[in-house]
């Protein structure tokens, strides 16, 4: 990531059909082909900021929705991803969108394939970023972290004792922040681990634990989000065949494993896969090739093919 001084373009706090508000935030540039970004899990819209600079470049609207008990976004129980599509549509509307593609990084991958599988008439590409697939595709779960798998199946199975966890984590954020992150860095790949000695992207990242656990609903929402990989609601197979799944991954990866992404490669109709050099935090180093790719499917005709496997350096 050569730049990062990313600020948004517009701030919305939208109403949703049920009296629910969602916080809204834009990125990139304000008159491009809009792409509706879901965060990851621990997240929230200012992770949209990582491709700002990019997607201004290559005349890409950013619109980064907060999900419900994040920010100022109100918190709401879901079923599965496949619930989220009310509050897509309710945004689509409000902001008068047509057609639009679809990111989800690592957590927000099952809402951007939802929105996918739901409003395939109107989603034009799909992209995922270090994407959470379901827990119980075979083989998508090998050389994650052992200490991750472990919240993972437990969290998922059971949303109380998440819920015990992350509310201990929350108390821990609201007195130190600082010594929370560096605590939770210190755990992961070398790769992520040197990223986040700049500066400019710890406190990034401080920023969406602080709309997490400062803003928004903490323990309950990341305890409710945990249990949604495990119902994930969205057939990989059954994604529509005449729309392109770009995914992105780092081969040193071990908060999401380049496992899932093979996993999500074979199970998705028309998928290609790029296996990069990184951890899970890659769209901060190749941000211009995710955003270059995207735009280029916009002009490509719509064909099936096999998954793709690219190792690029």
């Amino acid at each position: 990531m050569q730049e990062h001084d990313a600020r948004p373009i517009a701030d919305h706090l939208l109403p949703m059909r049920d009296g629910r508000k969602l916080e809204v935030r834009e990125y990139g540039d304000p008159a491009g082909h809009p792409a509706l970004f879901f965060h990851g899990l621990i997240g929230s819209h200012h992770q949209a900021s990582y491709i700002d600079a990019q997607a201004r470049r290559h005349g890409l609207r950013i619109i980064a929705p907060n999900r419900p008990g994040v920010g100022r976004s109100d918190f709401i129980a879901r079923g599965s991803a496949l619930d989220a599509i009310p509050d897509v549509q309710d945004l689509a509307e409000a902001l008068g969108l047509g057609d639009f593609s679809v990111i989800g990084i690592s957590g927000g991958t099952p809402y951007a394939l939802a929105a996918l599988y739901r409003l395939a008439d109107r989603v034009r590409t799909a992209t995922v970023i270090s994407g959470m697939g379901p827990t119980r595709l075979p083989g998508g779960l090998i050389g994650m972290d052992r200490r991750r798998r472990l919240v993972l199946e437990v969290g998922s199975r059971s949303p109380s004792l998440a819920w015990r966890a992350f509310a201990v984590e929350a108390g821990h954020f609201r007195a130190d922040p600082v010594r929370v992150l560096d605590r939770l860095v210190a755990t992961w790949a070398p790769p992520d681990r040197r990223l986040f000695e700049r500066r400019e992207v710890f406190d990034l990242f401080l920023l969406d634990l602080h709309a997490v656990f400062g803003e928004g609903s903490g323990a309950t929402t990341l305890a409710h989000e945990l249990s949604l990989y495990r119902n994930y609601g969205v057939p990989l197979e059954g994604l529509p065949a005449n729309t392109r799944v770009v995914l992105w991954q780092g081969l040193g990866d071990t908060i999401v494993p380049p496992s899932m992404a093979f996993a999500m490669a074979r199970a998705i109709p028309n998928c290609e896969a790029h296996f990069v050099p990184g951890g899970h935090f890659v769209a901060l180093e190749i941000a211009d090739q995710i955003i270059a790719r995207l735009m280029h499917l916009l002009d490509a005709p719509a064909r099936v093919a096999p998954a793709v496997a690219e190792e690029r350096p």
